[in-house]
């Protein structure tokens, strides 16, 4: 049976609404006040909650914000009298799942109350997953059974349903667009657009274009007008990866976006308003950042209102053969090979590497190591040259003083390619003025270890 907790400060109203819902099999649990209805919610299992938008001491605002506290994936549902939709439309952007106009339809009502029952249930399931102990789940894609995951994943469970900014922080690879994601869906957002940029890979002159739009005569070569991506997201989720790669100039237009909700095209006088919710990512290091002046602090706090930062594969040890057969049987699907996974020797190479990649790396290795694939196993020559080199699996017995001379050369040499990279966020220009190497020289024995700089973009 499901449980509802209603709150209204009318009596008629609360009396009425339980005759409803008891008469259509479902359990009312009714208060006149916000304080008390808290105190039931810490008390209770609630399934969902019906709360009136205006009522004295504790309004319906202040009664969401406090009850996603206290019960975060429960799913609240607004009374508003008419003419206060706005009013309405501002509770759903703090969390509330919908709202319903006083006077309302009966039957209306119970299709909304059953709709955010089961909205509640899918995210339950999925976040039952996570308290089997050691055991793996798939959460919205997201492959794991690190401890570490888990805490991403409560994390993600409970800012999902608020409107708030989200700053996903963490290395190249590990997911952040996934993150990114899942946020999205499983918020009041949804059913709209998600809208996402690298803001590393357009130019300066066309950033502004591609984000505001423009109107017909702008600029040389604006023959008609343009919708930016911020009107086309509308209503949904705009996910800015890299963010922090951002001009100094669009960060400073980007404020008014972000506090005031309006924009104009470029060579446009009309102001539009937006309804966005910003999710943002990057790899940087952020005190660096805004020590050099290629961040600007009141961009970065607007931002950064909820932090989610991903922990690296090296940190997630026991992920990593868990992903590499995910990888694999995703590949075998679109593949005619018959393969039955990893032998001992793989395996232990796949664990021992230290992964700077992340997962991104991890896929496109198992992608190689499936494609040079010779037997109905992966073995340890099927894996690329430097995963052997770094690994502490790798058996010395079998190789003479000249060849253990060459793997320590070409291991400093691997791991100075590492640092550059990483660094230099994969800027083979960069690399090659700040090493002393030919752009030439370093993008041939960058190809000698297999190592792609876009994977470090």
């Amino acid at each position: 049976m499901i449980k509802v907790l209603v709150i209204d400060d009318e009596l008629d109203m609360l009396a009425g609404v339980k005759k409803l819902l008891t008469a259509s099999g479902i359990k009312p649990i009714c208060c006149h006040d916000g304080e008390n209805a808290l105190r039931i919610a810490e008390n209770e299992e609630i399934d969902v909650v019906l709360c009136d938008l205006f009522m004295p001491k504790m309004d319906g605002i202040q009664i969401i914000r406090k009850m996603k506290n206290i019960k975060p994936n429960v799913p609240i549902i607004i009374f508003s009298a008419f003419g206060t939709v706005e009013r309405a439309v501002e509770a759903m952007k703090i969390g509330a799942y919908n709202f319903i106009e006083k006077p309302f339809n009966a039957e209306y009502l119970l299709i909304l109350i059953n709709r955010a029952f089961e909205q509640k249930n899918l995210i339950e399931e999925n976040y039952n997953l996570l308290i089997k102990g050691g055991s793996e789940f798939n959460f919205q894609g997201i492959i794991s059974r690190n401890s570490k995951m888990k805490k991403v994943i409560r994390l993600i469970n409970r800012v999902a349903p608020t409107d708030e900014n989200v700053l996903i922080t963490g290395e190249s690879g590990t997911g952040k667009e996934l993150v990114a994601r899942a946020i999205h869906n499983l918020s009041n957002r949804k059913t709209k657009t998600f809208v996402p940029i690298n803001c590393s890979a357009l130019p300066e002159n066309l950033f502004e274009a591609e984000l505001f739009g423009y109107e017909k005569g702008a600029f040389t070569g604006a023959h008609k007008q343009k919708t930016g991506l911020l009107e086309y997201a509308n209503k949904g989720s705009f996910f800015l990866d890299e963010v922090f790669e951002m001009p100094i100039s669009t960060q400073v237009k980007m404020l008014r976006v972000l506090q005031e909700k309006k924009f104009r095209r470029i060579g446009g006088k009309q102001l539009f308003e937006t309804d966005v919710r910003f999710i943002s990512a990057t790899n940087k290091n952020i005190d660096v950042a805004l020590n050099d002046k290629n961040l600007r602090e009141d961009f970065y706090y607007r931002l950064n209102v909820i932090n989610i930062q991903l922990p690296p594969l090296r940190e997630r040890k026991n992920d990593i053969l868990l992903l590499a057969n995910h990888f694999l049987k995703k590949s075998l699907k679109i593949s005619k090979k018959n393969l039955s996974g990893f032998d001992e020797e793989s395996s232990e190479i796949l664990r021992a590497y230290s992964w700077p990649g992340n997962v991104r790396e991890l896929q496109n290795i198992i992608s190689h190591a499936m494609l040079t694939c010779d037997s109905d196993i992966i073995k340890s020559y099927h894996l690329p040259k430097k995963l052997l080199q770094q690994s502490s699996a790798y058996n010395f017995d079998s190789i003479t003083l000249a060849d253990a001379k060459k793997i320590t050369i070409e291991k400093i040499e691997m791991d100075y390619l590492l640092f550059l990279l990483k660094k230099y966020s994969g800027n083979v220009t960069k690399m090659a003025a700040n090493s002393g190497f030919t752009r030439r020289h370093l993008h041939r024995i960058l190809n000698k270890y297999d190592l792609n700089p876009q994977t470090w973009r």
